[in-house]
Order: C-alpha cells, then structure tokens, then sequence
C-alpha cells in the first residue's frame, strides 16, 4: 500500500505542472500587449483610438505606464454631442464644423481625462469610494458601493473642460471586463467622460 501511494503522490505531482503552465501561458500572452494594441485588437474602439492619435498620446500609451485607461466603445463615442464630437475629431477634410481645425487644446483634453496614472482593476474598485486623478488634471470618483456595479463621474472643477458640461457616467459593471495589459488595465466604460 504504501507503493502505490507514493505512486499516485508522483503521478500527481507530475501533472501538477501542466495546468500551471498552461495558466501562466494566458496570463503572459494578455500581458505582452500594451494598452493601445489591446483596444486596436478589441475592435470596437477606433473611435477613441483615432482621438488618442490625432492627440498625439499613442506613444505615451505604448510606454512603460502603468496606465488605467478609461475605455469609450464606439457606442459610447456616439452619446457625445455631435457638436462637440466634430470640434475634437472632424470627419471631413481636417476642419471642424465651423471650418476650422480641430482643437488640439481640447482634444489633448478630452484623451487626457480617460487615463489614469497606475493600475486600477474593477477588483480592486469594488467596495469602496476611490477618487483618482487623470493625466488632465480631473478628480474621477469611482463608486464600488453600488452593489455590483461601479459608478464613475468627475468631481470638483480640476483639470481643463473640454465641453463646459458634465456628461455623468453611466456605471461600470463587474460583468464588463477590464483587459489587463502590459503597461496597464483598460477598463470599459458606457459614456465619455466630459467636463
């Protein structure tokens, strides 16, 4: 009896291994992507994307970070006012709806206000009323309170308005899934954050 014990203690300590392996296999491949590459993968964010190019953030998105990106999808990029969308990003020609350029100001702004600096996860926001600063300046407080939901708006008056209005934020749910990147988490969000 005692054979055969150590047996199966050797042929389970053998597979042991493999599931780990296979584990730690995932979670590298997740973490070899930086937050800009992992939005471009995802699809449905060229919205964003194309606002954080035209602001020139790209490279700073594809640095050592840590960053936690708030994530508009292309649908929530639709809930901002067309004025306001067309003034940060024209669609024709490089001229806003007025005929002019876009305004970088307030482009750089508006990206600005959906990074953080530091590694935020949906975990680690649950439970709790978390206030953060962006790269813009802004305070976004995070309410994990809410049940199984996490509410986020910007509080006070920091950081440089890109609209003169306050769109709040619809919440963020623990089903939506942040992406957890090599240089940062992205978290996903219904509404682009506007002040």
């Amino acid at each position: 009896m005692p054979q055969r014990r150590q047996f199966l203690l050797g042929a389970c300590a053998a597979l042991l291994p493999l599931p780990l392996l296979a584990q730690t296999a995932a979670q590298t491949q997740v973490q070899t992507t930086n937050v800009v590459d992992a939005l471009a993968a995802a699809g449905n964010y060229d919205n964003f994307i194309e606002m954080v190019s035209r602001a020139g953030a790209v490279d700073t998105l594809r640095g050592a970070g840590p960053f936690t990106v708030l994530a508009p999808d292309n649908a929530a990029m639709a809930k901002m006012p067309n004025a306001l969308r067309e003034m940060l990003n024209p669609s024709t020609g490089g001229s806003g709806a007025q005929g002019q350029s876009p305004d970088r100001l307030r482009l750089g702004a508006f990206v600005n206000m959906h990074i953080l600096e530091g590694r935020y996860t949906l975990a680690e926001l649950m439970g709790r009323v978390t206030q953060v600063k962006t790269r813009n300046g802004n305070q976004v407080e995070f309410n994990g309170m809410q049940g199984n939901t996490i509410q986020a708006k910007i509080v006070g008056d920091s950081g440089f308005g890109v609209g003169g209005i306050t769109i709040p934020l619809s919440p963020i749910t623990l089903g939506a899934r942040e992406t957890v990147c090599s240089n940062g988490v992205l978290l996903p969000i219904s509404e682009p954050l506007i002040q």
